[in-house]
């Protein structure tokens, strides 16, 4: 029996065969400073997978690597999340909403340390590309998959996971940087106990993919009244190429026949659900952490407009 992990983190997948085992590494041990191997136990959630991850590459993942394919999955992650921190045993949880993400290496070191500051601390993380524009516009310049592998091999990651900063730049929901508020987190740390409290993922968002569940989450989490909101500086995720919905396509095209775009159609059941127009929540966080060599040029303001895609 598998001693109780300190940190569950839940991975939605879905048709990321390639993108997915990246991820699972950078949130494992030794790649996770400071961390033992029975400190974190990871939760896959292949959510109705075409393409799943192969069970040849499965196969080889550590035994706090706990593998669980839904079957008839929602269109949306947010059931996939929700069974996956069910199912979690660690006290914290850190819900990865898109499965192809990778890890600076010292995101869970800080979040355990952030964690004691508070009762009920919510502990994000900033989003951002691989490639040097945000792939929303790389994928119009040809930026693919054998692009970012190139990307990946110049750095020799997996060696210094830091050094990701130096082949990526943010993400359009954190565009103006540490210093300004951001949309969501694509790895977010919370208690499981506050998670259950907030009611987790809103499994209303249906659209495929989610729509802005993820930005829902976020902003309930940080909004929430005896949540102290931290944001660790010199971490963050780095978003692989893999077609997904807002990356490959965008969110700024119609979309509808009536002429919405995509973010439209986002923002409507948005208003359905809560009674209210979507917001960037404007709580200011606490920043903690340090920062490497790579990460200090993103400590600055973004120009950029103002809408969260």
């Amino acid at each position: 029996m598998l001693s109780r992990p300190r940190i569950s983190v839940i991975i939605v997948a879905y048709d990321m065969p390639r993108e997915v085992p990246r991820t699972v590494q950078s949130f494992l041990a030794p790649y996770q400073q400071e961390m033992a191997p029975g400190d974190i136990e990871i939760l896959v959630m292949e959510n109705g997978s075409s393409r799943p991850v192969p069970e040849a590459v499965r196969a080889g993942w550590p035994a706090n690597v706990r593998y669980f394919n839904i079957e008839n999955a929602p269109g949306s992650p947010a059931y996939a999340l929700n069974l996956g921190v069910a199912r979690a045993r660690g006290k914290w949880v850190c819900p990865v909403i898109d499965g192809a993400r990778i890890a600076t290496p010292g995101i869970l070191r800080k979040a355990m340390l952030a964690a004691r500051l508070s009762d009920c601390p919510v502990i994000a993380t900033m989003g951002y590309h691989l490639g040097h524009i945000v792939q929303q516009e790389a994928v119009k310049q040809g930026y693919d998959a054998a692009t970012e592998d190139a990307l990946l091999d110049s750095i020799s990651w997996p060696q210094d996971g830091h050094r990701l900063f130096e082949i990526g730049c943010l993400g359009l929901s954190a565009r103006k940087g540490w210093l300004a508020p951001i949309a969501e987190s694509n790895a977010i740390i919370v208690s499981k106990a506050f998670y259950k409290a907030i009611g987790g993922y809103d499994e209303r968002f249906d659209i495929p993919g989610g729509g802005i569940v993820n930005h829902d989450f976020f902003r309930r989490a940080v909004e929430h009244p005896d949540a102290l909101y931290v944001l660790l500086v010199g971490e963050g995720t780095f978003h692989q190429h893999h077609g997904g919905v807002t990356t490959a396509k965008g969110v700024g095209k119609p979309a509808a026949p009536d002429g919405r775009t995509t973010w439209d159609i986002y923002a409507d059941q948005y208003r359905q659900i809560r009674q209210m127009d979507y917001a960037v929540p404007q709580r200011a966080p606490l920043l903690f952490g340090d920062l490497g060599p790579s990460a200090v040029a993103d400590v600055q303001t973004f120009a950029g407009g103002e809408r969260p895609e």
